[in-house]
């Protein structure tokens, strides 16, 4: 880790240049948290532990596979998160600290990483026992099952995080500023969005970034506000951000990005499916349904989505534009959505003008200074 205190004061650097130093950490903890996810795999896979694990686990409990799969998988998590601790700390308690961007504890974000790190358990060892039963009974169908569950899966979290995850994380209630609610549901009606309430998203006891969301499906949909947002920004400004939420409504961005989403993970799953026999085979597991041979099912998911990353982003960025563009439009110019761009990347010290093939192969968003450039230049063809 790097010694902070050797360091020149963060308050004491231009705010842009705080954004491009804080853009490359983050870059280069994404190589690092690659290269030891690579490392730890082969370290488990190589010697031997993972077979060991499996094997004991199946001496205690015999035929019972789906409780030996469902413990491998929790220790195997747990495992992963342990071996990950002390970068989770620098990356998002240290790191966020130094630059001013975090207000927590070191117990709060603690008490928060154990919540996360329990949902994350709960959706591991569901996920992979799914995975291993369709090994088990479809074994050249199973990346078909894959898929489907996987996407479904994916439209349940969508629907139940605002209601059972989120409030784990942050407090909400309804907003008390009866003259802007009424705006953001008059502005949300307008465009055939029925959500079910205004909230105000408790952000500022923990972070000092701004944030607003529309969140949830069907009968859960509602409108998210970060208090860090409200007090910084104009009606107008908040109302062109909900616009640009609302144009991903609009132009049906959730289905998309489902069904984007889903030819990719299908595409993953088939490419695995294909590699993963030849490997099973090579390194001398009874088949595809051991639980043992679980590493080498995780680099071939790793390596493909390494693979597809360009192309998921970049459809991503489209959509975003595609968003951009609608607030614009419904905003009657591009000044409130530039100015709570601008606003945003101040706050959350968002890097400006990232080099481009960065923003190419790692952003999911446009940079603010194309998004900025973008937005104008919609407004002077209208």
């Amino acid at each position: 880790m790097p010694d902070l205190d050797s360091s020149p004061p963060v308050a004491d650097i231009p705010r842009e240049q705080q954004a491009r130093e804080y853009e490359s950490a983050h870059n280069r903890l994404f190589l690092i948290r690659l290269v030891l996810t690579v490392g730890a795999l082969a370290a488990y896979l190589f010697s031997g532990a993972s077979a060991q694990l499996a094997a004991g686990l199946r001496t205690r409990f015999g035929e019972a596979w789906l409780l030996v799969n469902g413990i491998y998988a929790f220790i195997t998590i747990f495992g992963f998160a342990a071996f990950m601790f002390p970068l989770s700390v620098y990356a998002d308690h240290v790191l966020e600290h130094r630059y001013g961007l975090s207000r927590q504890s070191l117990e709060g974000w603690f008490l928060d990483y154990l919540k996360g790190l329990l949902i994350e358990l709960v959706i591991g060892v569901v996920f992979i026992e799914a995975i291993y039963v369709f090994l088990r009974y479809a074994p050249n169908l199973w990346w078909i099952w894959a898929t489907i569950f996987y996407v479904a899966f994916a439209v349940v979290l969508t629907a139940v995080a605002p209601v059972l995850i989120l409030p784990l994380f942050h407090k909400f209630e309804p907003l008390q500023n009866p003259a802007l609610v009424d705006r953001v549901r008059a502005f949300a009606e307008s465009a055939g969005l029925q959500v079910i309430g205004v909230f105000r998203w408790g952000l500022e006891e923990k972070t000092a970034t701004g944030n607003a969301a529309l969140t949830g499906l069907g009968r859960t949909r509602r409108i998210i506000l970060g208090d860090t947002l409200l007090e910084r920004y104009s009606e107008e400004e908040i109302l062109a951000i909900l616009a640009h939420e609302i144009g991903h409504y609009r132009h049906r961005d959730l289905a998309r990005l489902i069904v984007s989403g889903s030819l990719i993970a299908a595409a993953g799953f088939f490419v695995t499916h294909r590699v993963l026999g030849f490997l099973v085979a090579r390194f001398g597991f009874a088949g595809l349904d051991d639980i043992a041979s679980f590493p080498l099912l995780v680099f071939c998911l790793l390596l493909f989505s390494l693979v597809t990353m360009p192309v998921s982003n970049g459809y991503s960025r489209r959509r975003e534009f595609a968003a951009d563009a609608y607030a614009v439009k419904t905003m009657g110019g591009p000044e409130p959505l530039v100015g709570a761009l601008e606003k945003l990347a101040d706050q959350n010290l968002s890097d400006r003008e990232p080099p481009r093939w960065i923003e190419w192969l790692l952003h999911s968003h446009p940079s603010i200074s194309r998004r900025v450039v973008r937005a104008h230049s919609i407004a002077a063809r209208k």
